[in-house]
């Protein structure tokens, strides 16, 4: 994965893995309280550490500062939740939190090459998509707390037109434009790996195991594979966070055995047992990630190079995506995508669709997923915000305006009602 991916990928973690590379440099403290409720400085490191990845080396931000500003906005968080959890007509379904998490996932893997990096992505930090969604359930189950709380109390606010116009006078020249936006239709031809790639990579992580079963210590054995291939120990974890292949491996090893090649959605694995307790197991593990290989690379490529001729012969855009696109999501549509801001684009897509006009066809196009072959069919410019055509988007800005100086005003109240005591912010170097 390129060096940009990877930090965009360490970006949207989160919280939860930086505070797993800042744990170790911080000395676990209270940076505060607010009512029967502590705010760990582990917490707030991690807080701290993100924003500034998320900033850039080049970003000149102060620390400590940073910390101070953070913090507030954490015992503000914190005096919400209390009135959410204190006010008995409000709950959250676990489907309500199951809903956030997925569009978090959707999410973080639309930024990176396909599901596949993001899995192997997980698994390189000690996460399977199932442990990486049970750490994060209880942030998301606060955020849509606070989410309700504030809807309950201020549902109801509205702005005039006065207000709008007012709003729009005094914002107008810094209001962000309305993006210029492409709608369009793809053929994606994807780097599948063939049966004969699969084969091999099984074989070598059938080569991995008679290496570690024949006394080669298993914790170098992913090491004399090449970069693709990791491996080490898991440690001990539950049943519910594995995914099922994995797990029924994994509960029936004896400690010290290892097992046999076993397929997940991450790869191919070779799983050392090192106890079983209950319902966890202590493991570790080799990783073969399925990937396509150069003859399959190839075969892509002769399969594009046909299409494209095809296309350019007359047949029909549609038709052909339907019968060939590798994309499940837009295949069954002729290939069409919902219409999109041109910042959403790949970098490779917007030179390639620079050169066409409205009704044409890209020459293929390689990305991380594959071919693109694509087809614009509308682009419409950017252009500032207007009162008129746009005043609803316009309203809508105005009362998130008002709605934030409410809550503002209510945490106040807040704060006079519940204990709050803010220690010290110099958790930082």
């Amino acid at each position: 994965m390129k060096a940009a991916s990877f930090a965009a990928a360490l970006i949207c973690f989160g919280a939860i893995l930086v505070s797993a590379l800042f744990a170790a440099e911080t000395v676990e403290r209270i940076a505060a309280v607010v009512g029967d409720r502590a705010i760990l400085a582990s917490e707030l490191a991690s807080q701290v550490q993100m924003v500034m990845i998320q900033a850039g080396p080049d970003a000149k931000l102060d620390p400590k500062e940073l910390a101070r500003d953070i913090l507030r906005d954490m015992v503000n968080d914190e005096l919400i939740l209390s009135a959410a959890r204190d006010d008995t007509t409000i709950t959250v379904s676990p489907e309500e939190v199951e809903s956030a998490l997925d569009e978090h996932i959707a999410s973080l893997v639309s930024r990176l090459a396909s599901e596949d990096e993001f899995l192997a992505q997980l698994s390189r930090e000690g996460f399977t998509k199932r442990s990486y969604e049970k750490r994060l359930s209880a942030q998301f189950k606060d955020q849509i707390l606070k989410q309700k709380i504030i809807g309950k109390r201020l549902s109801s606010v509205t702005v005039s037109r006065q207000e709008v116009e007012e709003f729009y006078k005094q914002y107008r020249d810094s209001l962000p434009e309305i993006s210029p936006r492409v709608r369009l239709a793809h053929i994606l031809i994807s780097f599948n790996p063939s049966p004969t790639t699969e084969d091999s990579l099984r074989q070598l992580a059938e080569k991995a195991r008679e290496l570690a079963v024949g006394g080669t210590d298993f914790a170098d054995v992913a090491g004399q594979f090449g970069p693709g291939v990791v491996g080490g120990r898991i440690g001990r974890i539950s049943r519910e966070d594995l995914v099922p292949e994995f797990a029924r491996a994994a509960f029936n090893l004896q400690p010290g055995s290892i097992s046999g090649p076993v397929r997940t959605d991450y790869g191919w694995h070779i799983i050392k047992s090192h106890g079983r307790s209950g319902d966890t197991v202590d493991v570790s593990q080799i990783l073969f990630p399925v990937v396509a290989s150069a003859v399959d690379s190839t075969r892509a490529t002769t399969l594009v190079d046909s299409i494209y001729q095809a296309l350019q012969g007359g047949a029909d855009f549609r038709e052909t995506a339907k019968a060939y696109s590798d994309d499940d999501s837009t295949r069954g549509v002729g290939g069409e995508m919902e219409s999109m801001d041109e910042s959403q684009l790949r970098p490779e897509f917007i030179a390639a669709l620079d050169a066409v006009q409205p009704g044409q066809i890209t020459t293929p196009v390689e990305s991380q997923l594959g071919y693109h072959i694509l087809k614009l069919l509308d682009r419409t410019p950017g252009r500032p915000l207007g009162m008129e055509q746009d005043f609803d988007v316009i309203r809508n800005m105005a009362r998130q305006q008002k709605v934030a100086h409410l809550v503002s005003k209510w945490v106040d109240d807040l704060k006079k009602k519940v204990y709050v005591d803010i220690r010290s912010v110099d958790i930082v170097k």
